[in-house]
């Protein structure tokens, strides 16, 4: 068996790595991301949860997104 790490286990950790950070910088879209991505809630239900409203989940999505892609690069 070889000792090196499955190549979709790095890929995670590196996900899991660049989420923190972002929770870091903004706790927020963090969570947007874990609720959207992780948990499947839909936009309404994330801004329900946060206290903000739709449009806000929608930009942060997009914003944590970017940040992510760029972080991963």
């Amino acid at each position: 068996m070889d000792s090196r790490s499955n190549p979709g286990e790095e890929d995670i950790l590196r996900v899991s790595e660049a989420l923190d950070e972002l929770g870091k910088a903004d706790l927020r879209l963090a969570k947007v991301v874990e609720m959207r991505y992780f948990a499947g809630l839909e936009e309404r239900e994330i801004a329900a949860c946060l206290g903000v409203n739709e449009r806000t989940v929608r930009r942060d999505w997009q914003k944590a997104r970017l940040l992510l892609s760029l972080a991963l690069q």
